[in-house]
């Protein structure tokens, strides 16, 4: 598990880097690789992402966040080999958006499920429990 969990910390790394150069990901993203995130308050259907879609959403996270963070709570391998994170995540508004305002702080409790083939993350089922705002 330890080899799969580095792998999922180099992605949420990444992530919260804000990392948009697509061979940064190459280590960590399966090219077939799949994000579901499940409705929550921000995004009230489910949304699929691919590869170039993950980039493209991190992108967008560029322009509405600042300073976003990842603290690992815990990480359980499943019989089925996938691996199951549980993680709080906080990041600062750069920009208004709606009725939330630049400096406001968003928090979120995350439950994501990894599935990985060939050393990289194949699919990605993400569960976010936003505090409210």
């Amino acid at each position: 598990m330890a080899e799969h969990l580095q792998t999922i910390t180099n992605f949420l790394s990444l992530s919260e880097a804000l990392e948009i150069d697509p061979a940064a990901y190459e280590a960590v993203l399966h090219p077939d690789v799949e994000q579901v995130e499940f409705p929550n308050l921000l995004n009230r259907s489910i949304q699929r992402r691919s590869f170039a879609e993950i980039l493209e959403n991190i992108r967008a996270g560029r322009e509405l966040l600042a300073d976003p963070h990842f603290e690992l709570q815990r990480a359980h391998q499943c019989p089925d080999g996938s691996i199951v994170v549980e993680a709080h995540w906080h990041a600062t508004l750069a920009n208004d958006i709606g009725p939330l305002v630049r400096g406001q702080q968003l928090a979120a409790q995350f439950c994501m499920v990894f599935e990985l083939e060939e050393g990289r993350i194949i699919k990605q089922r993400t569960y976010n429990c936003f505090d409210p705002f």
